[in-house]
């Protein structure tokens, strides 16, 4: 059986309007969720990004 990857990709998820529309992949050892402040174009303003499962 092959090993997991150490790698994870990660969609982030706007907490406005609840809209995936952001992919990333981080390493599978951190334990914090991912957040970033990034442009939303559904609510067409930066918003609060945070890490959920796909």
């Amino acid at each position: 059986m092959a090993a997991k990857s150490p790698v994870l990709t990660v969609s982030l998820k706007c907490t406005e309007c609840n809209r995936r529309n952001y992919y990333k992949q981080r390493k599978r050892t951190s334990k914090k969720k991912l957040e970033f402040r990034k442009y939303c174009p559904h609510c067409n303003k930066h918003t609060l990004h945070v890490e959920s499962k796909i």
